[in-house]
């Protein structure tokens, strides 16, 4: 049985992130600490990538209640029909727009643009609403009974607040999701690209915990990169630092297996 690795958690991200080398002693603590470092990485990936442009966004506009009253042009919303002084559009962290335009009867799916991830296009009788899960579309005859304005909004905060926090629950979920499952898909790819003389190779078990250390450095720069604005180039440059990195973790897990034989 190996002994635990007595490398300190913040020291587990360094390594992760430059010295690939080292993985064979990362791969040799508890399970609980390579929970405890996924979870710490999934929240800080988040924060990069989601919670500071949202946050910068919200800054800007002077906080939701000013948004509300002093940003967004009046309007209502009663018996099913919208109604605004003029048009709203802006967007959030340059990947979630929202448009509001009464004068538009009902809007359709192609005023969706692909340049934004997620959208909310409000109509005077429909909304439609694009997210990276799907499409859908929301005729505002179901509200003929409501009746919503600028104030109302505002009275609403509590409820807008409640559903953030879910929303940020369900980002951390999906982003530790996605990470786990293309890191298992690089494990796949690159494992067996290095192997001994006598042909023995990393175990999956093994593979997959290189290929979730390897991702560290280029998770943190595709955040990054999300946050500022999407570059092609750059996430083909973090495959090949991940594959570089996980071959050079291998050698180091293959090259200690050698020694104890």
């Amino acid at each position: 049985m190996q002994q635990e690795s007595k490398i300190g958690f913040l020291w587990q991200y360094v390594i992760a992130c430059v010295h690939p080398s080292q993985y064979k002693e990362l791969i040799r603590k508890k399970k609980g600490a390579f929970i405890g470092y996924i979870s710490v990485l999934i929240m800080f990936l988040v924060f990069i990538e989601n919670v500071i442009p949202f946050a910068a966004w919200t800054a800007s506009v002077g906080g939701f209640e000013n948004l509300f009253l002093e940003r967004i042009p009046g309007f209502t919303l009663e018996k099913g029909e919208f109604h605004s002084e003029s048009p709203i559009d802006f967007t959030i962290g340059g990947v979630v727009r929202i448009k509001a335009d009464s004068s538009v009867e009902q809007f359709k799916e192609s005023d969706f643009q692909s340049d934004y991830v997620q959208e909310l296009l409000v109509g005077k009788k429909n909304i439609l609403i694009k997210m990276p899960s799907g499409k859908q579309v929301i005729s505002l005859s179901q509200f003929k009974n409501w009746r919503l304005n600028n104030q109302g909004l505002v009275e609403m905060l509590p409820a807008l607040y409640m559903f953030l926090a879910f929303y940020l629950v369900v980002l951390l979920i999906t982003k530790a999701v996605q990470y786990l499952l293309v890191a298992l898909a690089f494990a796949l790819i690159c494992r067996g690209s290095v192997r001994r003389s006598d042909g023995k190779m990393v175990s999956m078990a093994e593979s997959f915990y290189i290929a979730v250390y390897a991702r560290t450095l280029a998770a943190i720069i595709g955040s990054v990169n999300a946050a500022l604005g999407y570059s092609m180039i750059l996430m083909i440059v973090t495959v090949f630092i991940t594959m570089g990195f996980i071959m050079r973790g291998e050698i180091s897990v293959l090259d200690t297996q050698t020694s104890k034989e």
